[in-house]
């Protein structure tokens, strides 16, 4: 039924073995206060580790924070598990934030602890680097690395990292038969009361309530998940607290009970702000935003959704900053340097045996080997090179991209928000000089705007999500004079306060063959900017006419016009201005509508002429499919 009724997995990662959460808050607070009184190097990083590994339950900046500190310190002593304890904090902190940073300190934690044979670290980062891959959603990666700590967790002395392995293959692995899944929980569980783990105890237990929800004891499933939420809070586990509320959310969702349901994710959504759990934040946020969208509440769905972009955009200005990309190849880096100095050391003893034997032979034989290997090398390291630049070459026009969208979300959705604005600050101030029948007509007006700019949002970001993975073109039918009212109806309040006419000369029954929602954002842009630069009383004029066998469309205004050079350059990415403005979105929306068009296979250009407006034209549309 609903599987985060069990606490999320991936938010577990990396709690040691030996960690139990008891008095955790304590513990911290007696660490923090025992530090000015550690004299021993080794051991004041040691306990900066302890309260970054503490703190992820808590505080995930503090967990940062902490791990940094103790990195510096532990480098500047050379002490390497002191060094691989706080890459592996480093690693958690920067979980669902940078997952490619992520993977840069969890393998250079790997390395470490298989160079000192910290075999128990060994599991606990392998399994680790599973719940990553699980977060990008890589589940048969996920599940190779989380099963190879299980195998590797059975020759273990002190067993209770076994536990945790086995929450974690219980909520990651989707496939498990239901013997399989009971053998697995008898085992965790068996471990966990053995060593009073009571986070992984809360664990088993949220499992226990799901499978009595599931088998229709709806309340004792409920009653099990409440329980669980109070024991976190009263443990001070801020990430299980938040589990328990989506949990509880979805939970009373599932039985109608919306307003519960809603409290629930809200709770969520502001402890795991307050905490720093961004992860969980989206969860909550995405959850709330398809409520209210399907129940067709769009001031609250377009609120959550503003939150939705602004979280994701922060996540990916931290990623772009800290330029560490390619997860897979930042796992195997360091793991292939090591391969390479094992190959090179069994070179040379190769040599030295062969020159107790035959010098002169095995010298010979040496440098013939040796050339070949370095020419092979050679090519495998061009390889890698030309695929690294490719790739390379790839994200950042992908980045590119991204930030155009942005840009254009920004600059399309001002319009509506104005309108919005204006019609709201009308109610505030002349409310009392309004008729009733004018205070209609204007929530009307207020209405409309807000659903359309929904569903332009919509739109845009369907199309993102189809570019995303794997843009296919399907056009579809169009009547051509239905579309210029809707591409039109951003812009009526502010056509009709600048006394602008709207003149269209469409035949009513013109149809083209294109996309909708790129039509409409090529021909709600240009009339944007027309709108923008049309003077007081001025007219902007819509026309069509075929053009063997094909539709062009003209959008003329009676703007100051452009010169030819800034024509010429209009519909590139790095145009700033659009008729003597500054307005960097109108030019990149401009590169956007330029590349919508191509991909429609459609033509896009303009002609101006200073003092006497631009014309913009829209030909090639198809009228059928024929």
């Amino acid at each position: 039924m609903f599987k985060c009724f069990v606490f999320l997995a991936l938010l577990s990662i990396s709690l040691v073995s030996s960690t139990h959460v008891f008095a955790q808050t304590h513990e911290i607070n007696r660490l923090e206060s025992s530090l000015p009184l550690i004299k021993d190097s080794v051991k004041y990083v040691d306990a900066l580790n302890r309260i970054a590994m503490l703190s992820h339950m808590n505080y995930r900046d503090s967990c940062k924070f902490y791990a940094q500190k103790a990195k510096e310190i532990a480098v500047r002593l050379g002490y390497n598990k002191g060094i691989a304890d706080a890459s592996n904090c480093e690693a958690i902190s920067n979980v669902s934030v940078n997952n490619y940073l992520s993977a840069k300190y969890f393998n250079e934690a790997l390395r470490i602890y298989k160079s000192i044979n910290d075999q128990e670290n060994v599991c606990e980062v392998l399994m680790n680097i599973g719940l990553l891959m699980a977060v990008d959603k890589d589940e048969k990666a996920a599940l190779r690395y989380i099963y190879m700590a299980y195998d590797k967790s059975k020759a273990l002395k002190h067993d209770s990292i076994r536990s945790l392995i086995i929450s974690n293959i219980i909520s990651v692995d989707q496939n498990l038969s239901q013997k399989k899944l009971a053998q697995f929980f008898k085992e965790g569980l068996t471990i966990a009361q053995k060593y009073k783990d009571e986070r992984l105890l809360l664990f088993y237990e949220g499992e226990r309530g799901l499978q009595l929800y599931n088998a229709g004891e709806k309340q004792k499933g409920i009653a099990i998940q409440t329980k669980i939420l109070h024991k976190a809070d009263s443990l001070g586990l801020q990430n299980t607290k938040v589990d328990a509320y989506i949990g509880l959310g979805d939970t009373f969702l599932d039985s109608e009970n919306t307003g519960i349901g809603l409290d629930y994710y809200k709770k969520g959504l502001d402890t795991s702000r307050k905490y720093g759990y961004p992860d969980l934040y989206l969860m909550c946020a995405e959850r709330l935003y398809d409520f209210y969208k399907s129940h067709n509440q769009m001031d609250s769905a377009y609120f959550y959704m503003s939150l939705l972009l602004a979280k994701r955009d922060i996540i990916s200005k931290v990623t772009n900053k800290s330029g560490y990309n390619y997860m897979n190849f930042a796992l195997n880096e360091n793991e292939n340097k090591q391969l390479k100095l094992k190959e090179n050391s069994n070179l040379k003893i190769i040599a030295l045996l062969g020159c107790l034997f035959a010098l002169s032979i095995t010298m010979l034989f040496l440098i013939y080997r040796s050339l070949r290997i370095k020419r092979q090398y050679g090519k495998v390291q061009h390889e890698l090179h030309e695929i690294a630049l490719k790739q390379n070459t790839e994200l950042q026009q992908t980045n590119h991209f991204n930030t155009m969208l942005i840009s254009v979300i920004a600059h399309d959705i001002r319009q509506p928000f104005s309108t919005i604005v204006m019609l709201s600050s009308v109610f505030n101030t002349d409310v009392d000089l309004l008729t009733e029948e004018e205070k209609l007509e204007l929530m009307a007006e207020l209405s409309e705007t807000s659903q359309k700019s929904l569903s332009f949002m919509d739109g845009l970001l369907e199309w993102i999500k189809s570019q995303k993975s794997g843009f296919k073109y399907q056009p579809e039918q169009l009547l051509l004079k239905e579309l210029i009212p809707e591409a039109n109806s951003f812009f009526k309040i502010a056509q009709a306060k600048k006394n602008i006419k709207l003149v269209v000369d469409i035949p009513p029954q013109t149809e083209v063959l294109a996309h909708r929602h790129m039509l409409l954002f090529i021909i709600r842009n240009v009339l944007n900017n027309a709108t923008k630069y049309s003077p007081e009383a001025g007219v902007i004029q819509i026309s069509s006419y075929l053009k063997e066998q094909h539709i062009v469309i003209a959008i003329k205004d009676q703007g100051a016009g452009m010169s030819q050079d800034k024509v010429d350059h209009l519909f590139k990415s790095n145009a700033s201005d659009w008729e003597n403005t500054n307005d960097q979105g109108a030019g990149l929306a401009l590169s956007i509508s330029y590349e919508m068009a191509l991909m429609m296979g459609v033509k896009i250009w303009a002609t101006s002429k200073i003092g006497d407006g631009t014309t913009f034209y829209l030909s090639g549309l198809p009228k059928d499919l024929g």
